[in-house]
Protein backbone atom coordinates (compact mmCIF):
# COMPACT_ATOMS: atom_id res chain seq x y z
CA UNK A 1 0.00 0.00 0.00
CA UNK A 2 1.55 3.18 -0.93
CA UNK A 3 1.49 6.48 0.57
CA UNK A 4 -0.02 9.71 -1.19
CA UNK A 5 -0.18 12.84 0.76
CA UNK A 6 -2.65 15.36 -0.44
CA UNK A 7 -1.68 17.80 2.10
CA UNK A 8 0.42 20.77 2.93
CA UNK A 9 1.72 19.84 6.41
CA UNK A 10 2.24 15.75 6.58
CA UNK A 11 4.79 14.91 8.70
CA UNK A 12 7.55 13.85 5.96
CA UNK A 13 6.29 14.90 2.73
CA UNK A 14 3.36 17.95 3.12
CA UNK A 15 3.20 19.87 0.40
CA UNK A 16 5.36 17.25 -2.34
CA UNK A 17 1.96 16.44 -4.30
CA UNK A 18 -0.24 19.31 -3.01
CA UNK A 19 -1.61 19.81 -6.67
CA UNK A 20 -3.81 18.05 -8.63
CA UNK A 21 -1.36 17.33 -11.31
CA UNK A 22 1.49 16.71 -9.55
CA UNK A 23 -0.49 14.29 -6.85
CA UNK A 24 -1.93 12.27 -10.45
CA UNK A 25 1.54 12.14 -11.98
CA UNK A 26 2.61 10.62 -8.19
CA UNK A 27 -0.02 8.36 -8.50
CA UNK A 28 0.88 7.43 -11.56
CA UNK A 29 4.51 6.49 -10.59
CA UNK A 30 3.68 4.32 -7.22
CA UNK A 31 1.39 2.52 -9.82
CA UNK A 32 3.85 1.84 -11.90
CA UNK A 33 6.58 1.42 -9.22
CA UNK A 34 4.59 -2.01 -8.29
CA UNK A 35 2.05 -0.78 -5.88
CA UNK A 36 -0.97 -3.31 -5.32
CA UNK A 37 -2.68 -0.27 -3.67
CA UNK A 38 -2.28 3.66 -3.03
CA UNK A 39 -3.92 5.09 0.23
CA UNK A 40 -4.89 9.09 -0.33
CA UNK A 41 -4.89 10.98 2.36
CA UNK A 42 -6.22 14.51 2.35
CA UNK A 43 -5.74 15.43 6.10
CA UNK A 44 -2.43 15.06 8.07
CA UNK A 45 -2.47 13.00 11.50
CA UNK A 46 0.89 13.96 12.15
CA UNK A 47 1.79 14.46 15.81
CA UNK A 48 1.08 18.05 16.99
CA UNK A 49 -2.07 18.36 14.54
CA UNK A 50 -4.99 19.26 16.16
CA UNK A 51 -6.38 21.01 12.86
CA UNK A 52 -8.97 18.42 11.75
CA UNK A 53 -11.66 20.16 9.01
CA UNK A 54 -13.96 17.70 7.59
CA UNK A 55 -14.96 20.29 4.77
CA UNK A 56 -11.26 20.86 3.95
CA UNK A 57 -10.73 17.41 3.81
CA UNK A 58 -13.66 17.12 1.23
CA UNK A 59 -12.50 20.26 -0.64
CA UNK A 60 -9.25 18.60 -0.78
CA UNK A 61 -10.60 15.03 -2.34
CA UNK A 62 -12.82 17.14 -4.51
CA UNK A 63 -9.61 18.05 -6.47
CA UNK A 64 -7.72 15.32 -7.02
CA UNK A 65 -9.53 12.12 -6.57
CA UNK A 66 -12.15 11.64 -9.12
CA UNK A 67 -8.87 11.92 -12.00
CA UNK A 68 -6.88 9.04 -9.69
CA UNK A 69 -9.69 7.03 -9.63
CA UNK A 70 -10.51 7.53 -13.20
CA UNK A 71 -6.82 7.16 -14.22
CA UNK A 72 -5.36 4.94 -11.98
CA UNK A 73 -5.95 0.96 -12.65
CA UNK A 74 -5.07 -0.42 -9.24
CA UNK A 75 -7.46 -0.10 -5.99
CA UNK A 76 -7.52 3.18 -4.62
CA UNK A 77 -7.82 3.74 -0.47
CA UNK A 78 -8.64 6.99 1.31
CA UNK A 79 -7.24 7.64 4.35
CA UNK A 80 -10.05 9.25 6.24
CA UNK A 81 -12.38 8.95 9.58
CA UNK A 82 -15.08 11.21 8.55
CA UNK A 83 -18.39 9.90 7.08
CA UNK A 84 -18.73 12.71 4.22
CA UNK A 85 -15.48 12.41 3.59
CA UNK A 86 -16.03 8.44 2.99
CA UNK A 87 -18.93 8.53 1.58
CA UNK A 88 -17.77 10.62 -1.43
CA UNK A 89 -14.74 8.31 -1.62
CA UNK A 90 -16.40 5.32 -2.15
CA UNK A 91 -19.11 7.17 -4.98
CA UNK A 92 -15.94 8.10 -6.40
CA UNK A 93 -14.69 4.61 -6.97
CA UNK A 94 -12.61 4.25 -4.10
CA UNK A 95 -12.32 -0.04 -2.75
CA UNK A 96 -10.97 0.54 0.64
CA UNK A 97 -11.64 3.77 3.37
CA UNK A 98 -8.62 3.73 6.22
CA UNK A 99 -10.15 4.79 9.38
CA UNK A 100 -7.24 6.20 11.77
CA UNK A 101 -10.08 7.57 14.05
CA UNK A 102 -9.50 4.25 16.86
CA UNK A 103 -12.94 3.01 16.70
CA UNK A 104 -14.97 1.21 14.89
CA UNK A 105 -17.54 3.30 13.10
CA UNK A 106 -21.25 1.69 12.45
CA UNK A 107 -22.02 4.49 10.07
CA UNK A 108 -19.12 4.33 8.03
CA UNK A 109 -19.49 0.58 8.33
CA UNK A 110 -22.31 0.65 6.47
CA UNK A 111 -21.17 1.87 4.06
CA UNK A 112 -18.64 -0.42 3.58
CA UNK A 113 -21.55 -3.08 3.26
CA UNK A 114 -23.21 -0.91 1.10
CA UNK A 115 -20.17 -0.35 -1.91
CA UNK A 116 -18.59 -3.96 -0.87
CA UNK A 117 -15.67 -2.13 -0.07
CA UNK A 118 -12.79 -2.29 2.17
CA UNK A 119 -12.60 -1.25 5.77
CA UNK A 120 -9.28 -0.93 7.79
CA UNK A 121 -9.72 -0.40 11.68
CA UNK A 122 -6.54 1.03 13.63
CA UNK A 123 -5.79 1.01 17.50
CA UNK A 124 -5.36 4.84 18.12
CA UNK A 125 -6.37 5.36 21.74
CA UNK A 126 -5.10 8.77 21.86
CA UNK A 127 -3.39 10.15 18.43
CA UNK A 128 0.44 10.58 18.00
CA UNK A 129 0.97 12.81 21.03
CA UNK A 130 -0.24 10.77 24.66
CA UNK A 131 0.59 7.42 25.75
CA UNK A 132 -1.95 6.28 27.68
CA UNK A 133 -1.51 3.64 30.39
CA UNK A 134 -2.28 0.22 29.16
CA UNK A 135 -3.10 -2.03 32.08
CA UNK A 136 -2.09 -5.26 30.87
CA UNK A 137 0.59 -4.15 28.38
CA UNK A 138 -0.37 -3.33 24.65
CA UNK A 139 -0.26 -6.60 23.44
CA UNK A 140 -3.45 -7.12 25.41
CA UNK A 141 -4.72 -3.53 24.43
CA UNK A 142 -4.76 -4.30 20.84
CA UNK A 143 -5.85 -7.62 20.82
CA UNK A 144 -8.96 -6.67 22.68
CA UNK A 145 -9.32 -3.88 20.42
CA UNK A 146 -9.54 -5.94 17.32
CA UNK A 147 -11.42 -8.80 18.90
CA UNK A 148 -14.27 -6.33 19.54
CA UNK A 149 -14.15 -4.99 15.97
CA UNK A 150 -14.17 -8.28 14.68
CA UNK A 151 -17.73 -8.99 16.84
CA UNK A 152 -18.96 -5.38 15.70
CA UNK A 153 -18.09 -6.27 12.23
CA UNK A 154 -20.00 -9.88 12.33
CA UNK A 155 -22.68 -8.30 13.86
CA UNK A 156 -22.87 -5.30 11.12
CA UNK A 157 -22.71 -8.41 8.07
CA UNK A 158 -19.31 -7.05 7.23
CA UNK A 159 -17.73 -10.23 5.13
CA UNK A 160 -14.47 -11.31 6.74
CA UNK A 161 -12.48 -10.48 3.66
CA UNK A 162 -13.75 -6.34 3.65
CA UNK A 163 -12.38 -5.80 7.84
CA UNK A 164 -8.60 -5.29 7.98
CA UNK A 165 -7.20 -4.84 11.47
CA UNK A 166 -4.16 -1.99 11.83
CA UNK A 167 -2.36 -1.95 15.39
CA UNK A 168 -1.42 1.96 15.08
CA UNK A 169 2.27 1.94 15.00
CA UNK A 170 2.96 5.77 16.33
CA UNK A 171 -0.62 5.90 17.79
CA UNK A 172 0.08 6.36 21.28
CA UNK A 173 2.63 3.79 22.34
CA UNK A 174 6.28 4.53 23.19
CA UNK A 175 9.52 3.43 20.98
CA UNK A 176 9.46 0.24 23.26
CA UNK A 177 5.57 -0.04 22.63
CA UNK A 178 5.86 -0.09 19.21
CA UNK A 179 9.20 -2.40 19.50
CA UNK A 180 7.20 -4.90 21.38
CA UNK A 181 4.52 -5.30 18.91
CA UNK A 182 6.59 -5.59 15.75
CA UNK A 183 8.17 -8.63 17.46
CA UNK A 184 4.98 -10.11 19.04
CA UNK A 185 2.81 -9.40 15.46
CA UNK A 186 1.54 -13.18 15.12
CA UNK A 187 -0.02 -12.07 18.73
CA UNK A 188 -1.69 -9.28 16.59
CA UNK A 189 -3.09 -11.93 13.47
CA UNK A 190 -6.45 -13.18 13.72
CA UNK A 191 -7.51 -14.76 10.60
CA UNK A 192 -8.75 -14.58 7.95
CA UNK A 193 -8.91 -11.07 8.53
CA UNK A 194 -5.99 -8.89 6.73
CA UNK A 195 -3.38 -7.55 9.19
CA UNK A 196 -2.17 -4.15 7.84
CA UNK A 197 1.37 -2.57 9.32
CA UNK A 198 1.85 1.49 8.94
CA UNK A 199 5.90 2.53 10.11
CA UNK A 200 6.87 3.87 7.46
CA UNK A 201 9.36 7.21 8.29
CA UNK A 202 7.43 7.21 11.79
CA UNK A 203 9.00 8.92 14.80
CA UNK A 204 10.12 6.04 16.40
CA UNK A 205 11.62 4.40 13.35
CA UNK A 206 14.08 7.41 14.13
CA UNK A 207 14.63 7.07 17.46
CA UNK A 208 15.44 3.52 16.97
CA UNK A 209 18.22 4.42 14.50
CA UNK A 210 19.09 7.82 15.81
CA UNK A 211 17.62 9.77 12.71
CA UNK A 212 15.62 13.01 13.66
CA UNK A 213 14.69 13.67 9.82
CA UNK A 214 11.89 11.97 8.49
CA UNK A 215 12.84 11.90 5.00
CA UNK A 216 16.57 9.78 5.83
CA UNK A 217 14.24 6.67 7.81
CA UNK A 218 13.15 5.08 4.36
CA UNK A 219 16.32 2.57 5.12
CA UNK A 220 14.99 1.21 8.54
CA UNK A 221 11.54 1.49 7.82
CA UNK A 222 12.59 -0.89 5.21
CA UNK A 223 14.04 -3.10 7.97
CA UNK A 224 11.54 -2.90 9.88
CA UNK A 225 8.83 -3.29 7.33
CA UNK A 226 10.56 -6.69 6.49
CA UNK A 227 10.29 -7.57 9.61
CA UNK A 228 6.25 -7.19 9.81
CA UNK A 229 6.13 -8.94 6.72
CA UNK A 230 7.93 -12.46 8.41
CA UNK A 231 6.15 -11.73 11.21
CA UNK A 232 2.30 -12.07 9.41
CA UNK A 233 1.76 -8.78 8.14
CA UNK A 234 -0.41 -8.93 4.96
CA UNK A 235 -0.24 -5.18 3.83
CA UNK A 236 3.12 -2.97 4.11
CA UNK A 237 1.73 1.23 4.21
CA UNK A 238 5.67 2.71 3.09
CA UNK A 239 6.62 5.91 1.18
CA UNK A 240 8.87 4.22 -0.54
CA UNK A 241 7.07 1.41 -3.04
CA UNK A 242 10.23 0.57 -4.98
CA UNK A 243 12.54 -0.24 -2.14
CA UNK A 244 10.40 -2.87 -0.97
CA UNK A 245 9.70 -4.38 -4.47
CA UNK A 246 13.53 -4.70 -5.35
CA UNK A 247 13.89 -5.57 -2.00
Amino acid sequence: MAILNYTPDSFSDGGDYFTPSVALNKAFELQNSGADIIDIGATSTRPNNSGFDEKEELRRLHEVLPAVCEKIKIPISVDTFFPECALYALECGASIINDVSGTYNHEISKMIKRFGAGYVVTHNPSGADIVPSYENGVIVAVRSFFIDCIEQAKKDGIPSECLCLDPGFGFGKTTEQNIEMLNCLSWLKFKPYALLIGLSRKRFTGEIYNLSNARDRDNCSFILEKKAYENGADIIRTHTVKDYING
